[in-house]
């Protein structure tokens, strides 16, 4: 069976999504609650974070996607994933009560 770039690139989203998830548990955070991510990496880890945003956002909860270093207060984690060196924070969304 031969993985094809599209594939590949699916497979790379899915592994995201497990990350994040897990950076919510570590977090200590919600299953409801909404998340703001920032990322860094390389050209095509960046990419996939582009063209996979909607089903990134969807699993994961996120209000969210930035290109940038993660700002203070969010919990970061800094990994390899597929042999790229990535930068990964999500912080929680503040929420809004009804009065």
């Amino acid at each position: 069976t031969q993985i094809t770039p599209e594939l590949a690139d699916e497979g790379l989203a899915r592994e995201l999504v497990h990350r994040i998830q897990n950076m919510r548990r570590s977090a200590q955070f919600d299953l409801t609650d909404h998340i703001i991510i920032y990322y860094q990496g390389p050209p095509g880890f960046c990419e996939v974070m582009r063209s996979y945003s909607n089903f990134v956002q969807q699993e994961t909860l996120s209000e969210s996607l930035i290109e940038q270093e993660p700002a203070e207060g969010f919990h970061v984690v800094e990994e390899k994933i597929n042999d790229m060196e990535v930068k990964l924070g999500v912080k929680k969304v503040a929420s809004i009560s009804n009065v």
